[in-house]
């Protein structure tokens, strides 16, 4: 009995010795690159004995590796497993022992390998398991016992994988499950136990994928659902427990699917819808139980698409909303419980699409409405009660005729800083009086290409604008609805309205930032609605009108003598109030240069608006006091200045400055021009009568000529040969309260 216990003794005691060697490998990271380096695993890592766990990460990958036999001890991974580009690798069998992977399992580009039965203790792995880019892989079933996966679970483009039922006991994923690229895979199965996706969920690109019932038991998913470009996919019913996406829900690309029934009881989307491109799908009913979204809205090219039904919950979109693209769409009845869009609200390129009659309930639109490229689109009447957009675009609708359905539009968004409306290209549209209570100021106004646009009476009530741009309407015959727009534009155009007689509509405008440009307008007689424009910053363009010959209305542009503040030229045309270059070709004659509007403009402009204080800013202390007469046609100069040498440093002088000198001159207007004599008198006293010595015989001591190149410049050109001085002095007014004056009585 005690020989038997002795043996007994030393059994165990073997046994503990041995379980003793076992322990952490010798490094925390290992890689192994060679066939040889996994053989002699346990010899180069064993420590000593045998380990069983690498505290960090394993790597395998080599050229020349066909099998793993050599890690068949190992039960656990600290940090990751990494399986990459083993081309030779077929199996992965000597991993049968591992039951946990700590961080992440990578299995990626093993170009050979035909199954991962090797797993087939894994239990967990604690944040990413990626099984991608394995060209011959058939199934996973070697995970069957996996029941945990910590954050993320990616199955992608592994073109030979048709089934994932090594995944039936996952019952969530924390974050992010990607089942991608696989060619073979016509089900997801396998996932039929799962209930939840703490984060995202992207479905994609598996051109055999023909249903999703893997899916029966999924109820939640924390943020994004994406199911796109599944051409095989015919069905969404297998999501009938699906309640609610945190953030977007993205259906895009299944070509076979004709309905999203199976979404019937989901009742919250976070963030973004976005169906599109589905070229089979015929309805949304299934969209029936969700009254709305967190914000955007995107329902585009489904080609089959005949009604938005659906969406009759829908009252507010938080963000944009986008019906785009949809071929046979008749009609947008389903959106007539929308009262409000607060970002873009967007309805183009339906070509079936003939009304909008589903939008008869909406009141605001945030930011921009575009209503564009709808081939078939008669009428806007279902914005009957639209009060305000932040932005109207009106683009591309062949045969819409009116938008009379704006009428109670009454403002944009309300500042020049935004704000655009826009009309353009479309053919059949003869008015825009629907926009008559649309009133205030816009951004950018645009009337553009609309071949049967006759008038712009429609915009009245408008007052301010920075960008103009009416081009392109053959039928427009003037502009006269623009005629309560005031100030200051950055930049107007009007081109290419080829029966335009004048654009009188822009008598309120006074002038612009940038360029103004007026071409291409073969019917225009007349510039006259430009008479109030005081300076363009920069390009004056009058180009290409073939019928115009009067351009009086540029004569406060091109005249200095309209000039009533410095302007920002002169620019290269030598214009002060033209900054850069003034072009002038194309029109009849009168209109073809500077010269030819200018040509018979009187020039004698000198008047009473001149009498003024005068001076040059080089010379402190000196000036000109200039006086008109009008009625004998002469005018006066008295010039304060100074002696041609400092006085002695001794000279007495019991008044004022020794060198102290004023002369007087006295002569005619010869056109824009005075011809003065100059005066010069002595034998005077302070406040005292005395018998003054004047200039004997007139204009012996010289003379002045005074040229006045506007209201506001001049020169005084002087001869004086008792000091042999001739010379030129450049004036200016010493204020400018009289310049207003001077430019009216100019003009008369």
């Amino acid at each position: 009995m005690s020989r038997y216990l002795s043996r007994v003794i030393l059994v165990l005691f073997s046994c503990h010795c041995v379980q003793s060697w076992a322990t952490d490998c010798l490094y925390p990271d290992i890689s192994l690159g060679t066939q040889s380096a996994v053989d002699s695993f346990q010899v180069a890592y064993g420590n000593g004995g045998i380990c069983d766990r690498v505290a960090g990460t394993l790597n395998v990958s080599g050229e020349d590796i066909t099998n793993l036999d050599g890690l068949a001890d190992l039960v656990s991974i600290g940090g990751r497993l990494e399986i990459l580009d083993n081309n030779l690798l077929t199996n992965i069998i000597g991993l049968e022992n591992l039951t946990s992977v700590g961080t992440s399992l990578l299995i990626r580009r093993n170009a050979a390998l035909t199954n991962i039965d090797g797993l087939a203790s894994l239990a967990n792995t604690g944040e990413l398991l990626a099984i991608t880019y394995n060209a011959v892989l058939a199934d996973i079933d070697g995970l069957a016992e996996l029941s945990s996966v910590g954050v993320a679970l990616d199955i992608g483009n592994n073109p030979m994988l048709n089934n994932i039922d090594g995944l039936r006991k996952i019952t969530g994923i924390a974050d992010t499950l990607r089942i991608r690229h696989n060619d073979s895979l016509d089900n997801v199965d396998g996932l039929m136990n799962l209930t939840s996706v703490g984060g995202y969920f992207h479905l994609y690109e598996n051109v055999s994928l023909s249903n999703i019932d893997g899916l029966a038991n999924l109820s939640s998913i924390g943020e994004e659902l994406e199911i796109r470009s599944n051409a095989s996919l015919e069905s969404f019913d297998a999501l009938g427990k699906l309640t609610s996406v945190g953030t977007d829900l993205l259906i895009i690309g299944n070509d076979s699917i004709t309905n999203i029934n199976g979404l019937a009881n989901l009742a919250h989307v976070g963030m973004d819808l976005i169906i599109g491109a589905n070229d089979a799908l015929a309805n949304i009913n299934g969209m029936a139980n969700l009254g709305g979204v967190g914000k955007d809205v995107s329902i585009s090219g489904n080609g089959a698409l005949t009604s938005i039904d659906g969406m009759l919950g829908f009252k507010s979109i938080a963000g944009d909303m986008r019906v785009t693209a949809n071929q046979s769409l008749t009609n947008i009845d389903g959106l007539a419980g929308l009262v409000s869009v607060a970002g873009d609200l967007r309805i183009s390129e339906n070509p079936a699409l003939s009304d909008i009659d589903g939008l008869v309930n909406l009141g605001n639109v945030g930011d921009y409405l575009w209503i564009y490229d709808n081939d078939s689109l008669t009428n806007i009447n279902g914005l009957t009660n639209l009060t305000h957009t932040g932005s109207l675009m009106i683009h591309f609708n062949d045969v819409l005729t009116h938008i009379d359905g704006l009428s109670k539009l009454t403002g944009l968004s309300g500042d020049l800083g935004s704000g655009a409306l826009s009309i353009i290209a479309n053919d059949s549209l003869t008015n825009i009086d629907g926009l008559a209570n649309l009133a205030g100021a816009v951004n950018t106004l645009g009337i553009t290409d609309n071949k049967a646009l006759a008038n712009v009476d429609g915009l009245m009530k408008l007052t301010r604008t920075r960008n103009l741009d009416i081009e392109g309407n053959a039928l427009l015959t003037d502009i006269d609805g623009l005629v309560n727009l005031a100030g200051e534009v950055a930049v107007l155009r009007i081109h290419d309205n080829d029966i335009l007689a004048n654009i009188d509509g822009l008598a309120n405008l006074s002038s612009v930032e940038t360029d103004l440009e007026i071409i291409g307008n073969t019917s225009l007689a007349n510039v006259d609605g430009l008479s109030s424009f005081a300076r363009v910053n920069q390009f004056l363009k009058v180009q290409m009108n073939g019928s115009l010959a009067q351009c009086n209305g540029l004569l406060r542009l091109l005249d200095e003598w309209d000039d009533a503040a410095p302007g920002p030229g002169p620019g290269e045309s030598g214009v002060p109030d033209v900054g850069m270059t003034v072009h002038m070709e194309g029109n009849l004659s009168g209109c073809n240069s500077i010269d030819e509007v200018l040509e018979d403009v009187n020039t004698s402009r000198i008047n009473a608006g001149l009498n003024d204080a005068w001076f040059n800013p080089d010379t402190d202390g000196q000036g000109f006091f200039i006086s008109v007469f009008p009625d004998i046609g002469a005018a006066s100069l008295a010039w304060f200045t100074y002696d041609t040498e400092l006085p002695p440093l001794d000279a007495q002088a019991n008044l004022g400055d020794a060198g102290h000198r004023w002369l007087t001159a006295v002569g005619p207007i010869v056109e824009n021009q005075v011809l003065m004599d100059i005066e010069m008198t002595s034998g005077g006293l302070f406040d005292t009568p005395t018998d003054i010595q004047r200039t004997d015989p007139p204009g012996s001591d010289g003379t002045i000529v005074l040229t006045f190149t506007s209201c506001n410049s001049g020169t005084i050109e002087y001869d004086i040969p008792s000091i042999n001085r001739q010379g030129s002095v450049a004036i200016q007014r010493v204020a400018g309260d009289n310049i207003a004056l001077c430019e009216v009585l100019g003009a008369d």
